[in-house]
């Protein structure tokens, strides 16, 4: 399996283990809420503009 078979969940997952992030941590960054954030990235909100700057933050 390789990197580009993972859905983008699993790779926001492995992206934060590698540079420590909690998903505390990425709601602070953002200045949104925990379930917020857990939410954008687990697929029940749908906010491309906060996936993006996900993305950015974990450099995906």
């Amino acid at each position: 399996m390789t990197i580009r078979d993972l859905s983008l969940e699993e790779k926001i997952s492995i992206a934060m283990k590698r540079k420590g992030y909690t998903y505390q941590k990425l709601a602070e960054e953002m200045e949104i809420s925990v379930g917020y954030a857990f939410d954008i990235v687990k697929g029940n909100r749908n906010n491309s503009d906060r996936l993006e700057q996900i993305k950015k933050i974990l450099e995906i």
